[in-house]
């Protein structure tokens, strides 16, 4: 029997950019996110992407490169600015965003480095999000079917436009094994094929047939989870935690999920420890906090 490995090349492609609040600014983006969470659960993290040769850009890379995320996928773009999101959170830390547009993420370029780095893959994770320009859709869709025995997760951003937010999931599911969502962006996908009566789990199953899925994912906020592998569902509650910042919980959810699915967990366990990863990050500042898995353990105790 083959032996399992100690620790996955986790893969991350498309925006890395700033998220900033009134009072200050974090690492950002959900590739980068996950590449971050993956780094800190003891993962091979990397971080295909594109900054700007601004300030913002050259402090983004030292701030993933203090992280032990490498940097030598991330591209510099000489005429576009680094991406940026504004972020202000209302009483219960749940985040409105406002996203830039046309900065150096939209313009990720494929890459000469890009064949090995994908055919080494165990897992690439790219969101919709990532997908808005047809330069970076290119650069993404041709790292994807490079990456042949990576398990490929999508994580749905929702975007501004109704056309648009379905033609680039539809289109994503084609290279998908893995769907994660959390409950309102597929709220919004079930209208806007025009299934909006069905139950999450008819929905799921049908997205499972359909596009060929080994999984679908929804994040609940408070309430927990919800995964469906097309044989079985398993919902996990909300954790009695004190949230202050719900930005990027979905982020290390999806993190937390990829650790426990490449070492063939249960569906229990990985949507346990994925619950977990996404309530701690709830509980500070920023989408990215610096844990350990001892730390997180720790977080599990208290909890009990």
């Amino acid at each position: 029997m083959e032996e399992a490995k100690q620790s996955y090349v986790v893969v991350g492609i498309g925006e890395a950019l700033w998220d900033i609040y009134r009072h200050g600014r974090h690492l950002g983006g959900t590739p980068a996110n996950v590449v971050i969470h993956a780094c800190q659960l003891g993962e091979h993290g990397v971080l295909v992407s594109r900054v700007g040769s601004d300030v913002m850009g050259r402090e983004l890379l030292t701030g993933l490169s203090r992280r032990q995320v490498p940097v030598r996928y991330v591209q510099v773009d000489d005429v576009h600015i680094t991406g940026n999101v504004m972020i202000s959170l209302d009483v219960k830390g749940v985040p409105s965003f406002r996203c830039s547009h046309d900065v150096a993420f939209d313009y990720l370029r494929h890459d000469d480095q890009h064949p090995a780095l994908a055919a080494s893959a165990d897992a690439v994770l790219f969101s919709t999000l990532g997908l808005r320009s047809a330069v970076a859709r290119q650069a993404i869709y041709q790292f994807l079917r490079a990456a042949q025995r990576a398990l490929k997760i999508v994580d749905v951003n929702t975007l501004p436009l109704p056309d648009e937010f379905r033609s680039r999931i539809l289109e994503s599911l084609a290279f998908a094994d893995v769907f994660k969502t959390n409950i309102a962006d597929l709220q919004a996908l079930r209208i806007a094929l025009h299934r909006e009566k069905e139950t999450i789990r008819r929905f799921a199953e049908y997205l499972i047939k359909k596009y060929s899925l080994k999984l679908v994912a929804v994040t609940l906020g408070e309430s927990g989870c919800e995964l469906f592998d097309g044989a079985r569902t398993v919902k996990v509650p909300g954790l009695p935690v004190r949230v202050i910042d719900t930005t990027g919980a979905g982020d290390a959810f999806s993190a937390g999920m990829i650790y426990k699915y490449l070492r063939g967990a249960a569906l229990e366990e990985i949507a346990e420890f994925a619950n977990l990863l996404g309530a701690y990050v709830s509980t500070n500042a920023g989408a990215t906090p610096v844990f350990s898995p001892a730390s997180v353990e720790a977080f599990k105790e208290a909890l009990t």
